[in-house]
């Protein structure tokens, strides 16, 4: 039963998630985006999130978080932080307790959108041969993986082709046509 729950929703996902956006919908939705890390990882079973819990919007965030983790198979482990200090323990915590095989960085604002955290981010995750899944582009200029954004057409995929070759992942030839390459120099 929970098989065929699972493969209608994900045929449910698949068929809405490259379609005409309507125009009150910018956002790629947290299942969208874990429904597209599971398309491009297929094999990863557990992702982190570095959460920062001064963020507005939380309360309406982590349940979709749960969601998306029940319909995608993937265990999402949400570790939050206050400040800078906290990041590095969090993430070593991640990491070496609950075995992440990914980090996904759902927002850039507030303490996430520094430079001093999203370097020390991507460049930890790098050095544990894991892939990072951000929330713009800026992340990939550093170092991160793929990220993804709403258009007229549907969502599109961005991925740094450099470091998405580094970590194993490949764009599934159905999305090839919804998929910017990062130009880097």
């Amino acid at each position: 039963m929970r098989t065929t729950r699972f493969i209608a929703l994900l045929s449910f996902l698949l068929s809405t998630a490259f379609v005409s956006v309507p125009a009150n919908e910018s956002e790629v939705t947290p299942i969208q985006q874990l429904f597209l890390i599971k398309e491009l990882k297929p094999n990863i079973s557990r992702i982190g999130v570095i959460w920062d819990k001064n963020t507005t919007g939380r309360d309406q965030i982590l349940p979709q978080l749960e969601r998306a983790s029940a319909a995608t198979g993937i265990k999402v482990i949400v570790g939050e932080v206050a400040n800078l200090q906290e990041v590095a323990p969090q993430f070593r915590t991640l990491l070496r307790d609950h075995r992440i095989e990914a980090l996904w960085i759902l927002e850039e604002a507030g303490l996430l959108g520094q430079a001093a955290t999203r370097s020390f981010l991507i460049k930890s995750a790098t050095q544990a041969g894991m892939p990072v899944f951000a929330p713009s582009e800026t992340w990939l200029k550093e170092g991160a993986c793929v990220t993804w954004r709403k258009d007229a057409g549907g969502i599109q995929l961005v991925v740094n082709k450099a470091v998405a070759e580094a970590m194993g992942i490949t764009i599934p030839a159905k999305y090839q046509d919804r998929t910017a390459f990062l130009a880097m120099n």
